[in-house]
C-alpha cells in the first residue's frame, strides 16, 4: 500500500524544488513560486489529500495551474519527476552541502559555480585552507562560522532524529497497531525508548506490546502503509525501515511482567543500572526476564547468563509502580529517567510534582495575520479557548525582523481595537475568555529593541527574541541580550539560545549569565514549545529554575494546529524537574500579570 504524503513531506518537496531550482540558476520568480507553494502546504489546516480530492487545489493562495498539476501528481504517484530531474542536474555532493546549518542555496550556487566546490569534504577542507575568501563578501568569519555548521553536521549521529519528526511517525504506528487491537490481535501498545523519555532527538522509534498471537502481530506491524521494507524479523520482534522516516521496531512482551518490560524498554541505560544496583541490595537482579534471584542464577560478576535458569525464583510485574515499590522506590516519571539523581530522589520519596499540561491555563506568545501567522486574532482566541485556554497573548513580531511583516506603533493601535472588540464580545456572552494584547519585539544587533520604550509601556506584556545576527561572537551577542532583559518594558526573554533543532546550532550566548539577569531584574524565560526549537532545553531550563528564573511555556503558534505542539513544552519541562509553580502561565489571568516585571515594579501596563 502506498503511503499517505502528509502536508509537511508535500511542502518539503516543493521546497527541495525551489533550492535545486535556486542552484541552477532559475529566476526569483520561479523559485519564489515553488517556495510560496510550501509555505501554503505547510501552513494549512485541512489535508493536502482531502483538498485534491475535492478538486479543490487551484483554490489554494499562490497556486497556479501547472503547480497544481505537480502537487497532484506527487499525491498520486508518490513522485514528483519534475523534481527527480532537477536532482539529476546537481551532483549529489553539492545537494548535500544544503544539510549544512545556515549554507543556503544561494550560498551553495556560489560554491558549486565559482569555486567548484561539490562536496561537504571539499567546503570543509576549503574552508580550512582559505579559499572561501575568494568570493565576494566571505571572510575569515564567514569561513569560521561554515566550519562550526559542518561540526554541527557531524557531530549528529546519523541515526538521531528530531522529537518533531520522530513521535508523530512513531504515534501513527500505535494508532495503526491499535486499531488492529479492535480485531483481537493487540491488547496493548506504548511508545517506548527515548521518546518515551521525551529527549529532543531519537533513534530507532521502539514500540512494546501485548498479543495473544506473535505471528498475527509482526505480520500487522510489517505490512503497516509507514513500512518500506523489513530489516529483520525475530520470534518476538521485528524492525523495519520507514518511508521517509527513521527504523521502528516493536517487541512483544507478557501481559504478567508488562510492568518491568516497559520500565525495561524506556531505559536510560543509567536509570536502569541504578534500579539493577538496589535490586541486587535485595539479592535479585534485573533482567528481560523481570527480576530473578542472584543466589540461584547468577554468575561470578552477577550478571544474568541467557535468561533464568529453570530453577531460578523469579519476580515479575504487571505494572512498573509494583516493580518501583518492590525496591524501595516512588515510581519515577519517564521525562525524568536520565540516571542524573532520580532514583537518589525516589528513594527518599521526593521527587517534585511535575506541571502537567492541565496547569497551563494560558499562552503569551501567539502569531497572527498581523505579521506571519496564518488565522486572525478572533480565529486564534477562539482555538485557545477550545483548548480550555483562559487567556491567549497576541504577540506579533515587531518592526525590525527582516524576514515578516512586522507591527510598528500605528497598527499596534488598530490592533489594540481589534482585541478590544472581540474581548467585549465574549464578555457580553459571559465567556470567561480574554486576549492580552503584546509583542515580539526583535533585539536588534546592539541590543536596542524593534520598538520604542513608550509604544512598549502600552502594551500588556512584551516578548524580546533574537532572530537575526545569531553569529555574532559570544561577548557581543551575550551583551546585546542583557541589554535587553534589563528594559523594564521586556518582561520574558523569548527563546533565548536561537536554535533550530538539527538545522542551526545555539549561539554563542553566554546563557548562565544571562539567566542570572533574569533572575535578578525579574524576566521571564520561556521555553518554546515548538519542536523544532525546544529552547530553553531541559537542561538550561533546570539551570534558570535553581537560578530562580520564572519560567513561561509557549507554543509559540504561527496558526491554530500550532497551539497543539505545547505537549512539546510541557515535557521540556517535566524533563527539567519543574513544577507548576515555577511557570507564570498555569496562575489565572490577573495573577500572572501582576508577576510580570512591569508589574511588580510598580510601573503601569498602559
Amino acid at each position: 500500500m502506498r503511503l499517505r504524503l502528509s502536508n509537511k513531506q508535500v511542502a518539503g518537496v516543493f521546497k527541495a524544488t525551489g533550492d535545486l531550482l535556486q542552484i541552477l540558476g532559475e529566476s526569483r520568480f520561479v523559485v519564489m513560486a515553488y517556495q510560496n507553494t510550501a509555505r501554503t502546504i505547510d501552513g494549512l489546516e485541512q489535508d493536502i489529500n482531502e483538498i485534491a480530492a475535492e478538486g479543490a487545489l487551484r483554490d489554494l493562495p499562490r497556486v497556479g495551474e501547472a503547480i497544481a498539476e505537480k502537487i497532484q501528481t506527487l499525491l498520486d504517484t508518490g513522485s514528483l519527476p519534475f523534481y527527480d530531474d532537477l536532482v539529476s542536474q546537481v551532483p549529489e555532493g553539492v545537494v548535500a552541502m544544503l544539510q549544512v546549518p545556515d549554507v543556503g542555496p544561494k550560498t551553495v550556487q556560489r560554491l558549486w559555480r565559482e569555486l567548484d566546490i561539490t562536496s561537504v569534504d571539499t567546503l570543509k577542507k576549503s574552508a580550512e585552507e582559505g579559499r572561501l575568501r575568494a568570493l565576494k563578501g566571505f571572510g575569515a568569519k564567514t569561513e569560521e562560522r561554515i566550519l562550526k555548521s559542518i561540526e554541527l553536521l557531524r557531530s549528529r549521529s546519523d541515526d538521531r532524529t528530531p522529537i518533531g519528526t520522530s513521535l508523530p511517525f512513531a504515534e501513527s504506528i500505535a494508532e495503526g497497531l491499535t486499531a488492529e487491537g479492535a480485531n483481537g490481535v493487540f491488547e496493548r501498545v506504548s511508545v517506548v525508548g527515548s521518546l518515551r523519555r521525551w529527549r529532543e532527538t531519537t533513534g530507532e522509534i521502539k514500540l512494546l506490546a501485548v498479543s495473544r498471537s506473535a505471528d498475527q502481530a509482526l505480520d500487522s506491524f510489517q505490512n503497516l502503509p509507514q513500512v518500506a521494507e523489513v530489516v529483520e524479523r525475530r520470534a518476538d520482534a521485528a524492525t523495519v525501515a520507514l518511508i521517509d522516516g527513521p527504523t521502528a521496531s516493536l517487541r512483544l512482551a507478557k501481559e504478567e511482567n508488562w510492568g518491568t518490560s516497559l520500565c525495561l524498554a524506556t531505559g536510560s541505560q543509567g536509570h536502569l543500572d541504578s534500579i539493577d544496583s538496589r535490586a541486587q541490595e535485595l539479592g535479585w537482579r534485573l533482567g528481560e526476564y523481570g527480576l530473578v534471584e542472584l543466589s540461584a542464577d547468577s554468575a561470578s560478576d552477577g550478571s544474568i547468563q541467557n535468561g533464568p535458569s529453570p530453577g531460578a525464583r523469579q519476580r515479575q510485574f504487571d505494572c512498573e509502580e509494583s516493580l518501583y515499590e518492590f525496591v524501595g522506590l516512588q515510581w519515577v516519571p519517564p521525562e525524568l529517567r536520565e540516571g542524573d539523581g532520580e532514583t537518589d530522589s525516589a528513594s527518599s520519596r521526593n521527587l517534585p510534582d511535575l506541571i502537567e499540561a492541565t496547569d497551563i491555563v494560558g499562552e503569551v506568545h501567539g502569531h497572527t495575520t498581523w505579521s506571519d501567522g496564518k488565522s486572525s486574532v478572533a480565529e486564534m482566541a477562539d482555538a485557545a479557548r477550545s483548548r480550555g485556554y483562559r487567556y491567549w497573548g497576541v504577540t506579533d513580531h515587531s518592526i525590525g525582523l527582516g524576514v515578516t511583516r512586522g507591527v510598528d506603533a500605528e497598527a499596534l493601535t488598530e490592533q489594540r481595537r481589534e482585541i478590544d472588540a472581540v474581548n467585549e464580545t465574549y464578555a457580553a456572552k459571559g465567556i470567561d475568555f480574554r486576549l492580552i494584547q503584546g509583542t515580539e519585539v526583535e533585539v536588534l544587533g546592539e541590543g536596542e529593541l524593534g520598538l520604542s520604550d513608550k509604544v512598549l509601556a502600552t502594551l500588556d506584556l512584551v516578548v524580546a527574541s533574537i532572530h537575526s545576527g545569531l553569529r555574532q561572537d559570544r561577548q557581543r551577542i551575550t551583551e546585546r541580550c542583557l541589554r535587553a532583559v534589563h528594559n523594564p518594558n521586556v518582561d520574558i526573554l523569548g527563546h533565548p539560545t536561537g536554535r533550530l533543532l538539527g538545522r542551526r546550532s545555539p549561539s554563542e550566548i553566554d546563557l548562565e549569565q544571562v539567566l542570572r539577569a533574569c533572575a535578578e531584574t525579574g524576566t521571564a524565560v520561556e521555553i518554546n514549545a515548538n519542536p523544532e526549537r525546544l529552547d530553553l532545553s531541559a537542561e538550561h531550563a533546570r539551570l534558570a529554575v535553581s537560578l530562580g528564573c520564572s519560567i513561561v511555556i509557549n507554543s509559540d503558534a504561527h496558526r491554530i494546529a500550532q497551539l497543539d505542539l505545547m505537549r512539546y513544552g510541557i515535557h521540556t519541562a517535566r524533563r527539567a524537574w519543574v513544577s507548576a509553580e515555577d511557570v507564570l502561565n498555569t496562575r489565572p489571568l490577573d495573577e500572572f500579570l501582576a508577576l510580570l516585571k512591569r508589574n511588580r515594579t510598580g510601573r503601569s501596563k498602559r
